[in-house]
């Protein structure tokens, strides 16, 4: 199920915003941060080229925001490489304010999302 259109931009804004000023190409070189959104989804991912100017990029899937619309609540997973599966994240409960769930993956607590 797609997000309602205001909701939808609202969270384009919010991670195009996240993504221009996290300082993950700073800590992991010639990287940078990336998003999908797809249906209730919002999957946040760093790419990180081999070297400058180099078509060759790996992907590495950071955090997934999803929404659920019966609770009109954003809820935060992590990526679980070994199982390559989503898994929900414990320590930040589900929030109507997407922004306080990006603050919690900047900050990242638990060292769940940046390596």
């Amino acid at each position: 199920m797609e997000l309602p259109e205001l909701l939808r931009k609202s969270a384009d804004k919010l991670l195009t915003n996240f993504c221009a000023t996290h300082p993950s190409s700073e800590q992991h070189g010639h990287s940078r941060l990336i998003y999908r959104l797809s249906g209730s989804r919002a999957t946040l991912i760093e790419e990180q080229y081999c070297c400058p100017g180099c078509r060759q990029r790996t992907v590495r899937p950071v955090a997934q925001f999803r929404y659920h619309r019966e609770l009109t609540q954003w809820s935060l997973h992590y990526y679980q490489g070994e199982r390559r599966a989503w898994a929900f994240y414990l320590n930040c409960g589900p929030s109507l304010d997407l922004a306080k769930i990006l603050r919690h993956v900047d900050a990242d607590p638990l060292r769940m999302f940046w390596e």
